[in-house]
């Protein structure tokens, strides 16, 4: 049953995002498929050089946020440490959405000794910080567009078989917490384990209480959002087709964007067709942008995800 489970975590999404892959190409006109093909091939690459050196700058800014949360429990690790750990977290995430946290918390505990529970606490605190920010931009893109009701139904576009995922997901924590439930009150030791775990959790989570470099994580924060939404206007500037594409339709992609990698494997199927369809509302017809920036960022994240993996096991070897 528990390696059931594993797999099905893995399968279902990776199996929603294959289909919507599927039904995004299969919805393409000849002129589309057309668009998608010249778009690899007719793009300025200067300007997505340059995208991608902000989305890494967002990424180093992310590590160096971090570890204003960690500093108040009493640990001082390493800048590269705490990228490299982002940057492994990003592409574990391509296997099971938000697994890449709880490998992160991993990661620092094991080559910097901050214990798990802290450390993973920081992190819940980093995505609630993430969340309020998403909800900013959420409450700006529906202040300026045009047609909002439109930009629901983009929004309602995550289907049936995304809903039906997150239910899955929700009824598989009710049966994880009940049977923890049961453990909890029925096994001495696993009872002092986790009471000793949920203090370290709560240490983590109230570091932020504790932080002194307030203003220097408010700015970080700020920074790392400027970069995600500036990301889509930067490689818009890559073709003709978009480089005027208006405030609106870059925060309605934007958000559409946020909410694919949210819910699937690196947003995969559901990127493109999402991002598309908001570009559509604005009278924006390129099927090859969506897919272009969802294949770039994909490479991007592999890359130096599985670059920081190895550097983070091998710069620790070397010191040893």
């Amino acid at each position: 049953m528990e390696k059931a489970l594993k797999v099905l975590k893995i399968v279902a999404p990776a199996g929603i995002g294959i289909y919507l892959t599927w039904f995004f190409f299969n919805g393409l006109t000849e002129v589309e498929i057309t668009q998608v093909k010249d778009s690899f091939r007719d793009a300025n690459y200067l300007w997505v050089i340059l995208g991608l050196g902000v989305a890494f700058l967002s990424h180093v800014s992310r590590a160096k946020r971090w570890l204003y949360l960690v500093e108040p429990l009493g640990f001082r690790p390493k800048l590269w440490t705490a990228y490299h750990g982002v940057m492994a977290a990003y592409v574990i995430n391509y296997t099971i959405p938000r697994s890449g946290e709880f490998a992160r918390a991993g990661l620092m505990a094991k080559y910097e000794k901050v214990p798990f529970e802290k450390g993973f606490a920081t992190i819940v605190v980093e995505r609630i910080i993430d969340v309020i920010m998403l909800g900013i931009v959420v409450l700006i893109t529906g202040l300026v567009q045009v047609d909002s009701e439109a930009f629901e139904q983009i929004m309602e576009t995550q289907d049936a078989e995304s809903s039906q995922l997150i239910y899955w997901l929700i009824l598989l924590a009710v049966v994880l917490g009940l049977i923890g439930l049961i453990l909890y009150f029925k096994n001495e030791k696993i009872r002092s384990f986790i009471q000793q775990k949920v203090l370290g959790l709560w240490e983590g989570l109230t570091s932020i209480w504790k932080m002194e470099q307030k203003w220097p994580f408010i700015l970080h924060t700020f920074f790392i959002w400027a970069c995600y939404v500036s990301g889509i206007w930067i490689f818009a500037q890559a073709f003709p087709e978009t480089a005027y594409m208006p405030i609106g339709a870059i925060l309605g992609a934007f958000v559409v964007g946020a909410a694919a990698i949210a819910l699937l494997p690196g947003g995969l199927g559901a990127y493109p067709l999402w991002i598309n369809a908001v570009l559509a509302l604005y009278d924006i017809h390129f099927a090859g942008y969506g897919i272009f920036m969802w294949v770039c960022s994909t490479a991007f994240y592999i890359v130096l995800g599985l670059a920081s993996l190895f550097l983070i096991q091998s710069s620790k070897e070397s010191s040893n």
